[in-house]
């Protein structure tokens, strides 16, 4: 009896010395203030789209409410939703994504290390893969993440990648007199809450 009183006492004055348990939490990515473009190159000129239909998580640690580290992510692009001012370009870009048959492109991270602190902002290498019309290759995507006043995560970074890598043919248009350049540049600039 004496020993399970002591261990509680025990256990009481660690607990009162504010010892925490770190805590995972789920944040959502907030579609208001969140964008994501894809630029590109052809013969002619550069060319720009908006995902104007995506969502996703970032799965962080608290300790104390302060977010101490990052665990994972999710996002998903919806393939139908990438368009721009002209829809002769938003048809070719639906043709070769093969959008019917893969609606969704997907990054799901495998871990998310901080390279350097930069006063308030962290620079952040993401490791994960990207599925794009069913082929999934590995990638890092280099970007800069800071700590919101609300709580949330604000990243923001650009990867660019080779349409060929995931089995797409870049568009032409113009009976083949216009040819989109093989390699495109997604832009992220996105909120987590």
């Amino acid at each position: 009896m004496k020993i399970k009183l002591l261990r509680l006492l025990v256990l009481g004055a660690i607990l009162s010395l504010g010892f925490t348990v770190p805590l995972s939490k789920t944040l959502k990515i907030d579609k208001q203030k969140s964008k994501i473009t894809v630029k590109g190159t052809s013969n002619l000129h550069e060319w720009e789209e908006s995902v104007t239909s995506f969502d996703g998580e970032l799965n962080v640690k608290k300790e104390d409410n302060i977010i101490t580290s990052y665990n994972a992510s999710t996002l998903n692009f919806y393939s139908k939703s990438i368009s721009s001012s002209n829809s002769i370009m938003d048809n070719k870009t639906q043709d070769a994504l093969k959008v019917d048959k893969f609606p969704i492109i997907n990054f799901k991270s495998q871990q998310i290390r901080e390279v350097k602190d930069l006063k308030g902002k962290k620079q952040i290498v993401v490791i994960g893969n990207l599925t794009m019309a069913g082929i999934t290759k590995a990638m890092e995507v280099d970007g800069i993440s800071s700590i919101l006043p609300n709580g949330g995560v604000y990243f923001e970074g650009k990867k660019e990648i080779s349409m060929t890598d995931y089995g797409i043919d870049p568009p032409t248009a113009l009976l083949g007199t216009l040819k989109v350049g093989n390699k495109v540049t997604i832009i992220f600039n996105i909120y987590f809450n």
